[in-house]
């Protein structure tokens, strides 16, 4: 996955602190880490009120000082990332466009016409909002990829945003079915049509609202990695995201008979008797082997569209309950929707922080 990471961001509130104190070493350190953890990007926001273009002007001096780590230029006026791309050392990426009349699609887009290799995020939302179907958001795409076309934008410097609404707000009688499926659809039709399109998301999007953020977020980018997403705007300094982002990704390269051989250990509750893909990274043993095997019941459940009360997950084993219960939600297989049976099962003490 192409890591855009997300921290230098000042509607973070201590980022919000250390970029009104001017603290320049506070944002250095989290430029340096996020760099040595793998960033692809690092995007940096400002989110002032006033002197949005002089700020983003000294927070990239300061990250380009410690790193050559490509810059994301996150701001919502286009105006500001027409004006703050020229402070950049080399090419990075626009974040973000979209078909709204404000956000002056075509003004980005003939930068990047004359400047090749800066990129941009793309989010699939116009003047009448973010659209309720897949079927519209899916017209917005075919829109913005006529702009590129006109501009002559290759589709691999574009990185498509779907939209992704908290897990907690779906509604689960919409038009396109329950959970994330208007999410799933709409990235299966971009990737069938462009392969070499990038599509991203902000990975954490998805849990706002939430109790024990980490286990819905952990199966959402399971799930939609299993779908195409490849490109995700995330903590990279957040080590299980890593981990699970990397089994999954590792399981996804697997033939079907060794993918069938871990979804029917899944479904016959052996899993500890199969070899998995095991992470990259500074694990123990047993915190790579839990990783891998969420990764493994998250996609398992996705190929047999189990329940968690099909699935009855070992009760002890709290992290396998959390991601159940998340992905469960996330297929849209909970009856009541909303994330009820999520909810109800943290509030039952079978995940997240054990209750005292």
């Amino acid at each position: 996955m192409i890591i855009i990471a997300e921290k230098l961001n000042g509607t973070i509130p201590s980022m919000a602190k250390a970029i009104a104190g001017r603290d320049e070493e506070w944002i250095k350190d989290i430029a340096r880490k996020e760099a040595a953890d793998g960033a692809a990007f690092i995007d940096v926001c400002a989110s002032v009120e006033v002197g949005e273009v002089e700020t983003l002007h000294w927070m990239i001096d300061l990250v380009q000082s410690v790193t050559d780590v490509p810059i994301s230029i996150d701001s919502p006026s286009t105006e500001v990332l027409a004006e703050t791309y020229k402070f950049c050392e080399k090419p990075g990426l626009f974040n973000s466009v979209s078909m709204e009349s404000k956000k002056h699609i075509d003004s980005i887009f003939k930068i990047m016409a004359e400047n090749p290799g800066w990129e941009v995020i793309a989010m699939l939302c116009d003047d009448t909002g973010i659209p309720k179907s897949a079927a519209d958001r899916l017209r917005v795409f075919d829109n913005i990829m006529k702009k590129a076309e006109e501009y002559g934008i290759d589709p691999s410097r574009i990185h498509i945003d779907p939209i992704i609404e908290a897990a907690a707000l779906m509604d689960p009688d919409r038009e396109d079915g329950p959970g994330i499926t208007i999410n799933t659809k709409v990235i299966d039709a971009i990737r069938a049509k462009y392969p070499t399109i990038h599509i991203t998301s902000a990975i954490s999007n998805i849990s706002h609202g939430l109790p024990a953020r980490k286990y819905m977020n952990y199966a959402f980018a399971s799930l939609v990695l299993s779908h195409g997403l490849d490109s995700g705007i995330l903590d990279p300094l957040n080590h299980g995201m890593h981990a699970i982002i990397d089994t999954t990704e590792k399981m996804l390269k697997l033939s079907d008979a060794e993918m069938q051989k871990i979804v029917g250990a899944v479904k016959e509750q052996t899993l500890e008797d199969v070899e998995l893909p095991l992470p990259d990274g500074d694990f123990t043993p047993e915190e790579a082997r839990k990783y891998a095997e969420m990764s493994a019941t998250i996609l398992a459940m996705k190929e047999l569209q189990m329940t968690v009360e099909d699935l009855e997950p070992d009760e002890e084993d709290r992290d396998i309950q959390g991601v159940s219960y998340a992905a469960e939600a996330l297929l849209g297989l909970d009856e009541d929707g909303y994330c009820m049976s999520y909810i109800e099962a943290y509030k039952d003490d079978l995940f997240g922080v054990p209750k005292k």
